[in-house]
């Protein structure tokens, strides 16, 4: 048995003149032909198990590998592999895998085994010696194929592994940024096979919320700021095919809700990581976050506000205006997040800070004690904030809402470390007073949206907006009051 510990990067075909070109990839490439085929059951149980079972042709060998459960590691994939010849057709499980319990299980499955999907390509293929490390290179052209139903469904295959032989994986980031150089890498973390399965089953992407988060009391607060983070990334890129599509802008608010999580969490363990990283890297994820919180800000005027003013106003000739004029700040927004999310400084930053976040030093600190101080931290701020926020302009109310999410994301972080029940009463006595403050703000944005217009200084659908927050206002005391005299689950 083996452990594959490898980083995928995707790019486009048109980039590999370029990449070919790099001072590291001059030596003459190994050029080998793969034509894999991957086996389950026809209920699929072997990747339900998360196992997957290829035959892979080369010339005229064909060797049989098994491999087990992808384990992601900051963009890095890790997995136990094992592979041998074989007669193709022939699934010696027994002979191939060393861990019996396994072995076992899928002999046992190896008569139901019928083909699924295969992947045909070509592969180039350097070995590097770099920064004390030997990374073996692997830039693969070709496609998944899929035969189902008398149809025929394939997909592109166009991606740089780089795979780990010796050293620290840390470097397998190194070498993706110096690769980087000329043109575009992408981290993505699908394998060929989860790829192959997704075309099979026709799978349609849904937008990725974050995850829960289970944090054990006694590890490190650097440890536990690395898997946030990566939680963070991991939630910022399962949205990024999504936000290609328009049609959907719940994708574009779950990855702008991953950047601010992951601004929150930099700024929350800024004092336990070295001197500057926080406010680097928080710089660093803010443009992207500006691009994504402007085409959110749209969509929201565009889907929540404007049918309330339609509600309202009818077919006044100043709403019906603002609607086109609305419709195309919309539009423009998303080509300006399509184009960040598509470019190569995004790609880069994603390489460069899953980098920082391995290279991290580990330290001893234990993360409850850290949690109630952070936790306590966020809570008094939000609690000044919101014993005056009824007298508070615009901009500082703001503040107040953006305390609130920021407390809320902390103890999200946390939330495991804590009573569930404590937590999640406190979490759901704050949920209308957030949401009260959500209609606020979207109400502050949407003024600021119709201010962009030339000319219009205060027309029907501004004064509509107006109207509306001096509603709220009133609302506002009474709804803070409860929330401020609420019992904090990390107290008792």
């Amino acid at each position: 048995m083996g452990t594959e510990t490898e980083l995928k990067l995707s790019l486009a075909a048109e980039d590999i003149p370029r990449l070919l070109q790099h001072a590291l990839l001059v030596e003459p490439a190994k050029r080998l032909k793969l034509y894999n085929t991957y086996f389950d059951t026809p209920n699929l149980d072997l990747t339900k198990q998360k196992v997957a079972v290829r035959e892979r042709r080369v010339l005229r060998k064909t060797l049989l590998t098994v491999k087990t459960a992808q384990r992601s590691e900051g963009g890095i994939s890790q997995r136990s592999e094992w592979e041998a010849p074989t007669t193709p057709g022939q699934f010696d499980f027994s002979t191939l895998v060393d861990d019996a319990q396994l072995a076992e299980a899928l002999s046992l499955k190896a008569d139901q085994l019928v083909p699924v999907f295969t992947t045909d390509f070509s592969r180039r293929v350097w070995t590097l010696n770099f920064r004390r490390a030997t990374i073996e290179v692997a830039l693969d052209q070709g496609s998944i194929s899929v035969q189902r139903d008398e149809h025929t469904r394939e997909q592109a295959i166009c991606e740089l592994e780089l795979e780990l032989k010796q050293g620290n994986p840390a470097t397998l980031f190194a070498l993706a940024r110096m690769l980087s150089r000329d043109v575009r890498l992408h981290p993505a973390d699908e394998s060929k096979a989860a790829r192959g399965y997704a075309l099979f089953l026709n799978k349609r992407q849904t937008p990725s919320k974050a995850e829960s988060l289970s944090i054990q009391p006694r590890t490190s607060t650097v440890a536990v700021f690395q898997y946030i983070a990566r939680s963070c990334i991991a939630q910022l890129q399962a949205n990024e095919r999504g936000i290609q599509s328009p049609q959907d802008e719940e994708y574009v608010h779950q990855a702008r809700v991953a950047l601010r999580r992951l601004r929150t969490a930099l700024r929350l363990f800024a004092d336990a990581l070295p001197t500057g990283f926080a406010d680097r890297w928080s710089n660093a994820w803010r443009d992207i976050a500006q691009e994504l919180g402007n085409a959110r800000n749209w969509d929201v005027f565009c889907t929540e506000q404007l049918p309330l003013m339609d509600h309202d106003l009818g077919e006044h000739p100043e709403l019906i205006a603002l609607r086109s004029f609305a419709h195309q700040r919309r539009l423009e927004a998303h080509e300006a997040a399509k184009a960040c999310i598509n470019s190569k400084a995004y790609s880069l930053n994603i390489i460069s800070f899953c980098e920082a976040l391995m290279n991290l030093k580990d330290n001893s600190d234990n993360i409850r004690s850290y949690a109630t101080k952070a936790l306590k931290r966020r809570h008094k701020r939000f609690i000044q904030g919101a014993r005056l926020a009824h007298t508070l302009n615009a901009e500082d109310r703001h503040e107040v809402r953006i305390d609130l999410k920021k407390l809320r994301y902390t103890l999200d972080f946390f939330e495991s470390l804590y009573p569930k029940k404590r937590v999640q009463a406190f979490l759901r006595s704050l949920a209308s007073t957030q949401e009260l403050l959500g209609h606020m703000n979207d109400l502050a944005t949407a003024e600021v949206l119709m201010s962009e217009r030339d000319g219009i200084v205060i027309d029907a659908p501004t004064a509509w907006a107006k109207g509306r927050m001096s509603a709220y206002l009133e609302m506002l005391p009474s709804a803070l009051k409860p929330v401020i005299k609420l019992d904090t689950p990390w107290d008792k």
